[in-house]
């Protein structure tokens, strides 16, 4: 993999993320102080963007750059746990606890 491939994923993953959170393009460049037309670059992998500019989007949209990259390290158990987590907090309480009681059931 180079570095424009994995510029596609990032951004093509950032782009799935903030959909499925509902936030258009304008709404996340007005909240991270980057332009539109930057958004649109980063997420067709046309940017090979900062780390500080991954965290201002990340954070714009309320997720953890964590879930930029999972899936180059699949085998990571940190990254795994830190995407459910992020993906609860989307969830209603009561999907929550239904999650947590699956969770629980899996253990025994």
């Amino acid at each position: 993999m180079d570095l424009k491939e994995a510029n596609k994923i990032i951004g093509n993953t950032y782009k799935k993320i903030r959909k499925s959170k509902r936030f258009t393009q304008e709404e996340v460049a007005e909240k991270s102080d980057l332009t539109p037309e930057y958004l649109s670059k980063f997420e067709n992998g046309r940017y090979n963007a900062s780390i500080y500019n991954i965290i201002l989007l990340c954070k714009a949209i309320d997720t953890n750059p964590t879930q930029l990259f999972n899936q180059f390290f699949k085998d990571d158990s940190d990254a795994i746990i830190t995407t459910i987590t992020d993906e609860l907090k989307d969830m209603s309480l009561q999907d929550q606890k239904l999650v947590l009681n699956l969770i629980r059931r899996i253990k025994k």
